[in-house]
């Protein structure tokens, strides 16, 4: 499958996106193999690109305060990161892993992925959904 068509039909974030924009992502786009273990982005390492995960998962681990890194996430096929350090920040606010033996990430180069942002205000919505709910503390489970 090439890149066009996984981004405009299995990645939910990009629902919707005309074909022109899905043209443009893809073209500067570039598939990156990763082992187990193999970190994908340090915490405060500046991001090159949208991250989408195409075969295998990633795990994402935030720093916390005298405990180090803890898991948060589990991504797979479809999902995306990076997103928020593109935006707000530019350095990476986690660590990100591949949590599988041969797992591959699309990184959608910042300035493709800017161009959407600039020319695309319902997909600006989805994005800061996605962002919002990423920074949404889990429920606690009561006993």
């Amino acid at each position: 499958m090439d890149a066009k068509t996984f981004l405009g039909t299995h990645v939910p974030l990009f629902s919707g996106i005309s074909d022109d924009h899905l043209t443009d992502l893809s073209v500067s786009s570039e598939l990156k193999p990763y082992k187990m273990g193999q970190t994908i982005l340090f915490q405060g390492m500046t991001v090159d690109g949208l991250h989408i995960v195409a075969v295998g998962k990633v795990t994402v681990y935030a720093k916390v305060s005298g405990k180090g890194f803890v898991q948060v996430a589990e991504l797979g096929p479809g999902d995306v990161f990076g997103e928020t350090s593109i935006l707000e920040s530019g350095t990476a606010g986690a660590m990100v892993k591949a949590a599988q033996e041969g797992t591959l990430v699309l990184v959608v180069p910042q300035d493709a992925f800017r161009r959407l942002v600039a020319e695309n205000a319902d997909f600006v919505v989805r994005l800061k959904a996605l962002i919002a709910s990423r920074r949404t503390p889990p429920p606690v489970a009561r006993a």
